[in-house]
Formats: structure tokens, sequence, C-alpha cells
């Protein structure tokens, strides 16, 4: 619990937090509304963002608005290429999303996948999802439930555990009364 006095502040700590960069209101709204401790409020400097103040005028007249701006340096853009480079209009964008579509596989690569029953989409999947290289994906057959259902119980834990036959069963409870 904290002491009530640990609100007080006295004339040196507004003197510390001046010399530190933290001026009195920030210091008050640590302490009262934050419920900051006394050293880390008066210690640590303020978070200035100053930074927009100084590109303004520079951003604003090559179309670049603060929230751009702000995104930008946050995605880890160089602070002149962030006022600098205009933001792209709708065709710019569209040409962009089109050459990042261009296809994966060559006309013969899909003419072998769809020769072994295997769909573009499929194909695609394979390489992009699974990370399997193009030849693999491409000569790999689908595989039918039936297959799958046996790969999926060889490779379960509980395919090794041995459950006895009705027989076996039977044969152990003769030998139990037997024994008796």
């Amino acid at each position: 619990m904290r002491n009530p006095y640990d609100y007080y502040i006295t004339p040196e700590e507004y003197e510390i937090a001046e010399k530190n960069g933290v001026c009195a209101s920030t210091l008050r709204s640590r302490i009262y509304d934050l419920c900051w401790s006394k050293e880390r409020a008066i210690h640590t400097p303020p978070i200035k963002n100053h930074l927009w103040r100084e590109v303004k005028e520079i951003a604003l007249s090559n179309g670049i608005a603060k929230n751009t701006f702000e995104k930008r340096i946050k995605l880890g853009w160089d602070l002149n290429q962030a006022i600098t480079q205009r933001p792209m209009n709708s065709k710019e964008i569209a040409k962009m999303r089109e050459q990042k579509k261009k296809r994966v596989f060559t006309n013969e690569q899909i003419r072998r996948a769809r020769l072994n029953g295997i769909s573009y989409s499929r194909l695609w999947e394979r390489v992009k999802k699974c990370k399997w290289d193009a030849e693999r994906a491409i000569h790999t057959p689908i595989l039918s439930k039936l297959q799958i259902g046996i790969m999926a119980k060889e490779a379960s834990p509980w395919s090794k555990i041995v459950i006895p036959s009705r027989e076996e069963i039977m044969k152990r409870r003769k030998l139990a009364y037997i024994v008796n």
C-alpha cells in the first residue's frame, strides 16, 4: 500500500524532473493520475513526438497526411522516403497487385500436374502453404480417402496398442480358472 506522502511532490523533485526534461504537468499527471512511483516519474524522460512538426510542410506539399507519415515511420521507412514518396492512386495500386499476382508455375508444369490429376489450386497450395518443392507437388498424386486413413492409422500412437481378439481373451479366462 502506498504512503499518502508519496503523492506530495517537493520543489526539489520538480527541479530534478525539469533537469530530466519532465515538465511539472507531466510529473503531476504521472504521479497522481497514472500512479507511477516518484523515482520513475522523475527520471523517465517523456516521449517526444515532435518529428511531424519538423517535416509537416514538406510532407503536406507531397500530399502525405500525418497518419500516413506516422504509419510509414512505424513500418520502418526511412525519414526522407516517408516524407517524399507520394501515396499511390488506385490505378498504381491495381498495377502493383497485378505484378504480385504473376504466375508461379510455367504452362508446362501446370500441364504435367493436370496429367497427374492435380488442379492448379492444389498445386499452388502444395507449393505455397505446404512448402513443397515444385517437382514434388507436381508428381505426388492425390491420395484417396482410404489411403489417407491408412497413413493416419499407421502414424497414430494408438495403432501400436494391441487389442486381443475374443479367442485370446477366452483362453486367458480358461487359464485363470484352471490356475485357481
